[in-house]
């Protein structure tokens, strides 16, 4: 097992160690301590590889609760969590959060400070993911204030990564690129060698695009690009392509770049990285509106605020439509100021429905929702269910 981690983080396979642990009789120790499977699920999830990882993650948690392993459950449950962080959907991975619940706490007491302070760090990835930032980086800083230099170095990293993509989402590049590059000088010095093992990279080199630092977001990317050669990595392949465009993009407007970052958005698609994919496309769009490629801006910011709001990444859908607000000549909003998503959820909410209900029947997460109806709110001027119901009666 310890073998197996220590590749993986180096960027390599572990083939060999998986075939040579199917030939050992069964084993006495818990499935998390011992299970060679759960590196490579890691590996598979760092790549990219997605599907194959949830598959190798919800084989072992079947095996954990079938052998009762409290410890082991609790362990895959919080690692399926995170596959679906970086997928990006929020409603798998809070679903996957509230599994915890049927772990009685009694039985891993012993545990309590160690399991807060992961708690802590999945639920600051899912606020930042969700583009809820003061939640992410309050969150973050408990994680940060509990876990020392050298104690829980994993969560202190993940909390890191979260308060950078926090404060990407307001706006705050130096903020950002400050807790990305702890993360990223890490890696480096500790010989991490697989990029997506803490998968920093894209928004580093973003951040320090934005802050002006373009030589420091060369050398993020020169060696980001390397590695993903060198291992042939899904994720890193595609971030490698989207920093190099983002580099040349703050330059000036090259049409070129703009091209590459739509093709990285295509490859992370293709993998199943929709939050990866709709935030691209959101940097690309405000390059695009800022350079006064209206028609190309408005197609890319639609795209970008889809892919959230299909996400369940509420934040991050007010932040494409900001955009798309800022964009002279956007096109005409339906009666009422509204867009089609909002006209609906505006329409179920006043008909009585519950916000929870209306998720349901939309097929969207509560904080699509809710991010749908506080623009209704402002749009229309009002601040209640009621004055909504007489608002649309009224137009009606």
């Amino acid at each position: 097992m310890a073998l197996a981690w220590a590749r993986i983080l180096r960027g390599r396979g572990i083939d060999d160690l998986l075939e040579r642990s199917a030939a050992l009789p069964p084993g006495t120790a818990s499935l998390y301590q011992s299970s060679v499977d759960r590196p490579a699920a890691a590996r598979l999830a760092f790549r990219g590889e997605l599907a194959r990882a949830r598959q190798v993650f919800g084989g072992l948690l079947a095996a954990a609760e079938q052998r009762g392993e409290v410890r082991s459950g609790m362990t895959f449950t919080v690692q399926l969590c995170e596959v679906e962080l970086r997928a990006g959907d929020t409603v798998a991975a809070a679903r996957a959060l509230d599994e915890l619940a049927q772990y009685e706490l009694a039985q891993w007491a012993a545990l309590a400070p160690e399991v807060q302070v992961i708690g802590r760090r999945v639920l600051a990835a899912l606020a930042a993911v969700r583009g809820d930032p003061g939640r992410a980086a309050a969150l973050a800083a408990r994680v940060l204030q509990a876990s020392g230099p050298g104690a829980y170095q994993w969560d202190r990293l993940e909390a890191l990564r979260a308060a950078g993509l926090a404060a990407l989402l307001v706006r705050d590049p130096e903020r950002a690129a400050g807790s990305l590059s702890a993360v990223w000088d890490h890696t480096q010095r500790e010989g991490v060698e697989d990029p997506g093992a803490f998968p920093v990279a894209g928004d580093l080199v973003e951040a320090l695009a934005e802050a002006g630092r373009a030589k420091e977001a060369d050398q993020v990317t020169g060696r980001l690009g390397g590695l993903a050669a060198a291992q042939q990595h899904p994720w890193a392949l595609a971030t490698a392509a989207r920093s190099a465009s983002v580099i040349t993009l703050a330059d000036g407007y090259d049409e070129a770049a703009a091209a590459g970052l739509a093709a990285a958005a295509g490859s992370y698609r293709a993998l199943g990285l929709g939050f990866d994919a709709a935030r691209t496309l959101l940097f690309l769009g405000r390059v695009q509106r800022r350079f006064k490629k209206r028609a190309a801006a408005r197609d890319s910011l639609e795209q970008a605020r889809s892919g959230v709001e299909a996400l369940g990444c509420p934040g991050w859908a007010q932040a494409a439509a900001a955009e798309l607000d800022r964009i002279s000549g956007r096109r005409a909003a339906p009666a009422g100021g509204l867009t089609p998503g909002e006209q609906r959820v505006a329409e179920l909410v006043a008909s009585g429905l519950s916000n929870k209900q209306v998720a349901a029947q939309l097929f969207v997460s509560v904080y699509t929702v809710e991010a749908h109806l506080s623009r209704v709110y402002a749009k229309l001027g009002i601040r209640s269910r009621t004055q909504l119901a007489r608002a649309l009666g009224a137009s009606a």
